[in-house]
């Protein structure tokens, strides 16, 4: 996702603005009005459920503008995909923004939801919305995270072989430049303890 170059209107639709502080687990959620006023407040799970029910809360509400300070993942795609503007603030400015309301500082998701939310109704001559990326942006970028993911996977799993060959047959690690190789996963195959390895001569190991 991208910023857009267009702003925001003066004024938030039903002159409401909401913000969201993401987490891992759920969300919470923060409505204001344009007095500031917070009118509504929930939090919601990260879950299919859960972002379903993000979008009920903004739509019996009347939000049209979410305040959030990630621009990527399932929450984003969620309020994109229903029409919603999204602006990113980044996590810096929320922080830096607690001390309008007189916040020592610390982090307080319930508090940074409002602050989100209140940033957003009050500079919004500074803050543009998020446009999504072009479809094949979206494609190469999941192909990306999924290859990303698969290599971490397989450099677990050969630091875990590694481990395990140096207690019970250290002799294979090191015979080959990378222990994932096709070449050392096949003698591993064929000679899976020291007891088969030792019918190997130079010979046969060079054959």
């Amino acid at each position: 996702m991208k910023s857009a170059r267009n702003t925001l209107p003066d004024e938030p639709p039903n002159a409401l603005t909401c913000g969201i502080d993401w987490a891992r687990d759920d969300h919470d959620v923060s409505v204001v009005d344009a007095r500031g006023r917070e009118v509504h407040r929930c939090t919601v799970e990260h879950s299919a459920a859960g972002l379903r029910e993000l979008l009920t809360v903004l739509a019996r509400t009347g939000v049209c503008e979410v305040a959030i300070e990630r621009p990527d993942g399932p929450v984003i795609d969620t309020l994109l995909g229903a029409g919603i503007t999204v602006v990113v603030i980044s996590p810096n400015q929320v922080k830096n923004l607690r001390g309008r309301y007189g916040s020592a500082g610390t982090k307080d998701d319930r508090f940074d939801a409002f602050v989100l939310a209140d940033t957003l109704r009050t500079d919004r001559a500074r803050l543009a919305p998020l446009t999504p990326d072009h479809p094949a942006t979206v494609a190469l970028r999941r192909v990306c995270r999924a290859r990303k993911d698969l290599v971490a996977h397989r450099v677990a799993l050969a630091n875990q072989l590694r481990a395990h060959l140096r207690n019970v047959f250290p002799g294979a690690v090191g015979l080959f430049a990378d222990l994932d190789s096709p070449i050392s996963l096949m003698f591993l195959t064929r000679f899976d303890c020291q007891d088969r390895a030792d019918w190997l001569t130079p010979k046969r190991l060079a054959t």
